[in-house]
C-alpha cells in the first residue's frame, strides 16, 4: 500500500499558519475582554462621577435632608442621546429624597462609599452605582445614598464598535500573514523547484555532475547527488570492463578447447559434432549472457550514442546479413522507407538486437521437417507519428497464447530447440535504451516491430 506523504510546501504552511491562527484567536479573546473592561471601567467612572456630581444639590433644611430640585440636572448623562436614565437619593431611614423607588440595592454594606451592581428597572436592564456620603450641617452628620443607573444601549453600542474595528484589524492581519507565508514559502522552496526542474529536464542517460548556483542550505545536498553520479559512472565504466575481461577470458578456452577437439578427433566423429555443438551453445550463451548484462539501463554507458542514419544503417546492415540468412536457405527483402530517419543510437547495440530478431527468425521459421519457410523481411515503417523497424518471417507464427511472453527472460517456445532464451529478452532491453517499445504479431508468419516515436517534421528520434 503506497503511503500518501505530504509535501514540505505544505508542511511548511501549516507549521507557519496554525501557530499564528491559534496567537491571533488567543490575542482577540485577550483583547476583546480587555477592551469590554476598559469600556466598562470607562463607563462606569463616568456614572460615579455623575453620582458625585449629585451631591452638591443636596442640602440640610431644618436638620432635614431635601435636594435643590432646579438646580438638579442629568440631562448629560447619555451622551449621545441613547437609552434612558434613572436616580434616587435616599436619607438613612430609607427615604427616597428625589428619583426613583426601589432602585437602591437593598444588600448594599453600609461600610462601602460605593458599588457597581446590574439591576432591572421598569424590565430595562441597567448598570448602577450606589454611592454613600454626608452631608455636613452645624457639625452634625447626614447619611444619604445616592444611586444613578442607566441603560445599556450607548456602552454596549461602543463595545461592538470597538470589537468591529478588533476583529477587521485581526482579520486584516490574518489575511497579510497567510499572503507573506505563501510568499516566503514560494521564494524559500525556490531553490529546490529549481533544482528538480533541472533534474527532471536532464536525460536519465546523462550521468554529468550538476551545475545549479545552489544557496548555502542546498550546497551539501547537490554536493551529494553529484557524488551518487559520478559513483554511478565509475560502476557502469567498472561493470563495462567487467564484461570484457570476462568475454576474453571466457572465449580463449572455448577457442582452446575447440582446437583440441579438431586435433582429437574426426570432423565426422559423432563425440566431435555433439562436443563442438556444446561448445558452439556454451558460446553462444556466453555471448547472450554478456549482451543481455551489458545492455541493462543501469549499466550502460550511453555517451557512446550517436545519432545514427537508420536508412543508411539498415541497407549496410542488410548487405552484411543478407548471405548468412540466404546460407540458411531463406530469402532476404529490405524495403526502405522514403524518408530520412535519424535516430540517436549505438550502432553496436542496434545491431545486436538485428541479429536477435533474425536469428530468432532463422531458428523458428521452418516447417517440421526443419526446412526453412519463405523469406525473412526487414523493413522501415510510417504508422501515424511513430517509425516502425521491422522484422518479418513467413513461418508459422507464434500461438497467440504464448505471444505475450516471447520478451521474458529465458521463455522459449519450444524447449526442445537449443538457446539462451534471451535472444528476445535483449531485443526489448535494447529498444528500452532507445526510448522505443518492441512488440509482436502474428502476420503470416511472426512479425517483430520495434517502434520509436517520431514527429513527422522531426526527423530525429
Amino acid at each position: 500500500m503506497r503511503i500518501k506523504k505530504t509535501s514540505l510546501k505544505r508542511k511548511l504552511i501549516v507549521w507557519i499558519i496554525v501557530p499564528l491562527s491559534v496567537f491571533t484567536l488567543l490575542l482577540s479573546l485577550f483583547l476583546y475582554f480587555y477592551l469590554q473592561n476598559k469600556v466598562n471601567d470607562f463607563f462606569n467612572k463616568r456614572l460615579y462621577a455623575i453620582a458625585q456630581s449629585i451631591e452638591q444639590s443636596i442640602g440640610v433644611k431644618d436638620e432635614k435632608l431635601f435636594v435643590d430640585f432646579p438646580s438638579f440636572s442629568i440631562d448629560f448623562l447619555s451622551s449621545q442621546d441613547m437609552g434612558v436614565v434613572y436616580y434616587s437619593v435616599q436619607d438613612a431611614k430609607g427615604n427616597v429624597l428625589i428619583g426613583y423607588q426601589r432602585l437602591l440595592k437593598k444588600t448594599i454594606p453600609k461600610t462601602q462609599n460605593k458599588i457597581f451592581f446590574n439591576t432591572t428597572y421598569d424590565d430595562i436592564p441597567l448598570k448602577a452605582v450606589s454611592y454613600k456620603t454626608s452631608i455636613v450641617s452645624v457639625g452634625k452628620q447626614y447619611p444619604v445614598f445616592i444611586t444613578v443607573a442607566e441603560s445599556m444601549e450607548e456602552r454596549n453600542i461602543n463595545i461592538q464598535d470597538m470589537l468591529t474595528i478588533l476583529i477587521s484589524i485581526l482579520l486584516f492581519v490574518a489575511l497579510f500573514i497567510i499572503i507573506v507565508t505563501l510568499v516566503a514559502v514560494k521564494k524559500g522552496l525556490l531553490p529546490l523547484n529549481t533544482l528538480k526542474k533541472i533534474i527532471q529536464q536532464r536525460d536519465s542517460r546523462d550521468l554529468e555532475p550538476l551545475e545549479f548556483d545552489a544557496p548555502k542550505e542546498l550546497e551539501d545536498i547537490v554536493e551529494s547527488i553529484n557524488i551518487l553520479l559520478e559513483r554511478s559512472r565509475d560502476t557502469i565504466e567498472y561493470i563495462e570492463h567487467f564484461n570484457a575481461d570476462v568475454s576474453h577470458q571466457l572465449r580463449t578456452p572455448i577457442a582452446e578447447l575447440k582446437v583440441k577437439l579438431e586435433l582429437l578427433y574426426d570432423k565426422k566423429n559423432k563425440d566431435y559434432i555433439a562436443l563442438n555443438r556444446l561448445l558452439d551453445n556454451m558460446a553462444h550463451i556466453m555471448e547472450q549472457l554478456l549482451l543481455y548484462a551489458k545492455t541493462n539501463a543501469n549499466t550502460i554507458n550511453f555517451k557512446r550514442f550517436k545519432i545514427v542514419n537508420l536508412n543508411k544503417f539498415c541497407k549496410n546492415y542488410s548487405k552484411k546479413t543478407a548471405l548468412r540468412v540466404y546460407q540458411k536457405g531463406f530469402d532476404y527483402v529490405f524495403q526502405d522507407l522514403n524518408e530520412v530517419i535519424d535516430i540517436n543510437s549505438d550502432p553496436i547495440l542496434l545491431e545486436s538486437m538485428l541479429d536477435n530478431i533474425i536469428n530468432n527468425a532463422l531458428h523458428y521459421a521452418v516447417d517440421d521437417n526443419k526446412k526453412p519457410i519463405g523469406t525473412i523481411t526487414l523493413s522501415i515503417q510510417r504508422h501515424q507519428h511513430t517509425i516502425w523497424l521491422c522484422v518479418q518471417d513467413e513461418g508459422k507464427g507464434v500461438d497467440e497464447h504464448y505471444i505475450n511472453h516471447i520478451f521474458d527472460r529465458y521463455y522459449r517456445v519450444d524447449s526442445k530447440k537449443q538457446g539462451s532464451g534471451l535472444g528476445l529478452s535483449i531485443v526489448k532491453q535494447i529498444a528500452a535504451l532507445h526510448q522505443a517499445k518492441v512488440i509482436a504479431m502474428n502476420n503470416n508468419g511472426l512479425k517483430v516491430a520495434i517502434i520509436f516515436e517520431h514527429q513527422k517534421d522531426d526527423h530525429t528520434l
